[in-house]
């Protein structure tokens, strides 16, 4: 058996399907230490691995990617959510396996790329082989040194048995691996999006208790100012949650510079949205307001994120007129929004 070919099949790729697979094979393996995998079985797990990548964080995976496009024409077809979790979806899938759509897209994606994942360990084989010609070549040669054969037949692979020893041992160091490149790939293709390697997963739960404190003390010390999007004070918000301004699945974090108080059916309708640019102005007011709060509080835990957003010192914050918070607030966003828009966010959302 020689690994080093795995090095091989990411090298000048230009599709992430070849990720996703070897993904989903080593996962299924590690869940169940499987042999036999249907090519079904592969399918369904790759799609619920990109699902939140391609839906919910709305990361580009290239004009030649097929994979997305399929996936976001199941959401389309099937009117399923940005965040369905990936357990569900993998169910769902299984249940309409012979649905007519998902009948063509599993066979659109294993057309090539069970045999072509393989192919760097049949290279001598293959080489000069006309393209047409390079699948059934492989089912002709493989052998136990790749780390599956293909059955082409019963549809499915077969782990050979001393890659089983290996994946036994090695598949948490073959997945990091794998993710490392995955990212490698992501990065050319998603330029200005940060956190890239937070965006290939469903986001674990999220913990608001710190900030929802400092806004709660914030709201009962200034119960008459209003809030970003209803124009209602703050003391007369029933139960307030914590808004995201620029959704989560955009940031990917909870830095309080882009939180603030709204009502919880406000929260529940804007969801993954992009808001309207008109709220840019209140929303840096309110941040004004806030984090001179904080600053006579001698809050510095909660403030360490306003010195990093601002790139100064306490006293450099101290001395931020409102006119230069806000200009700097605004020079940040707007950038912001058009990179958003560009990923494919749906921008201009506004309180009906």
């Amino acid at each position: 058996m020689n690994s080093e070919h795995l090095n091989r099949v990411f090298q000048n790729t230009t599709n992430s399907y070849k990720y996703y697979w070897w993904l989903s094979i080593l996962e299924i393996f590690s869940q169940q230490e499987q042999k036999e995998i249907s090519f079904d079985e592969i399918v369904f797990k790759t799609i619920s691995k990109l699902w939140y990548p391609v839906n919910y964080f709305k990361l580009s995976f290239g004009t030649a990617d097929q994979c997305a496009t399929y996936i976001k024409e199941i959401k389309q077809h099937y009117l399923l959510e940005d965040d369905l979790n990936e357990h569900d979806l993998y169910e769902f899938l299984t249940e309409n396996k012979d649905s007519d759509l998902l009948s063509k897209i599993t066979a659109e994606l294993t057309r090539y790329v069970p045999y072509r994942f393989i192919r760097p360990w049949f290279s001598q084989e293959t080489r000069g082989v006309k393209d047409s010609r390079v699948n059934s070549k492989i089912l002709e040669v493989q052998d136990e040194t790749a780390p599956y054969q293909i059955d082409a037949g019963s549809k499915k692979i077969i782990i050979n048995e001393s890659w089983v020893k290996w994946l036994k041992r090695y598949r948490t160091l073959a997945k990091a691996h794998t993710l490392f490149s995955l990212v490698r790939y992501l990065e050319k293709r998603n330029p200005n999006v940060s956190s890239l390697s937070k965006k290939l997963e469903k986001p674990e739960t999220r913990n608001l208790t710190s900030a929802t404190k400092y806004w709660r003390s914030f709201v009962s010390t200034n119960p008459n100012e209003v809030d970003v999007f209803g124009k209602k004070p703050l003391g007369a918000l029933d139960n307030f949650s914590l808004d995201h301004y620029m959704p989560w699945s955009f940031f990917t974090h909870d830095l309080i510079w882009n939180l603030h108080p709204v009502e919880k059916q406000i929260n529940s309708s804007k969801n993954n949205l992009i808001p309207d640019r008109s709220y840019l102005k209140p929303f840096a007011g309110l941040q004004y307001s806030f984090c001179n709060f904080l600053l006579k509080k001698e809050e510095n835990k909660a403030l360490e994120s306003y010195y990093s957003f601002f790139k100064c010192s306490k006293d450099g914050l101290n001395q931020l007129s409102k006119y230069e918070f806000l200009r700097k607030m605004e020079r940040f966003y707007l950038p912001q929004y058009e990179i958003a828009e560009n990923m494919g966010f749906d921008s201009n959302w506004r309180l009906s």
